[in-house]
Formats: structure tokens, sequence, C-alpha cells
């Protein structure tokens, strides 16, 4: 399941990239560092709760850090790429209205 929404996701990341919802989006390297920056981030912090959190409140669990390696990391990584892209596209946005 979390294969088929990892590659949902990338054939949308590309079919954004290649202007397929109607307008082709120029993100220069430094966008491109900083949306990463975010994704990376929210990916991290998401993982090692997922992965640290079961196991400080119960350590009794053995399936523990499996939560933080399939769920809410790659949930985090997802979350943290949206709002890198929309930071940027707000960012774009308000540099062509001047």
């Amino acid at each position: 399941m979390l294969g088929t929404l990892l590659l949902i996701g990338l054939a949308l990341a590309v079919a954004y990239r290649y202007g397929v919802f109607g307008h082709r989006p120029t993100l220069d390297f430094a966008a491109q560092l900083r949306v990463a920056l975010w994704a990376v981030g929210l990916g991290g912090l998401g993982f090692v709760l997922g992965f640290f959190g079961p196991l400080w409140l119960t350590p009794e669990s053995n399936q523990g850090p499996l939560l933080g390696i399939f769920i809410t990391g790659p949930l985090g990584l997802f979350a943290g790429l949206g709002w890198g892209l929309w930071r940027e596209s707000r960012r774009s946005s308000l540099r062509n209205e001047d």
C-alpha cells in the first residue's frame, strides 16, 4: 500500500515538473534546495518521533520503531515536500506581483 502511494506521489511530482497541470514551474537551485530542506527536515522529524516515541512511551512493545520507519517518516517527507512547494509557489507569486 505504501509503495503504491509512493509511486503515485512520484508520478504526480514528475507530471507537475513537466507542466501537465497547466503551467511549467521553474524552480532555481536555491528554491529546490529550500523545498528539499523542508522535506528532509519534516521527514526526519516524523521519523525520529515515530521511531523513538513508541520506545519511550511503551518500552515493552516490540513493534514500536516500525511506526517511524513505515508511517510517520514518509508522511513527514510528503508533508514537508508539500509545504516547501506551497511556500515556493507563494514566494514566486509574490515576486511576480511586484
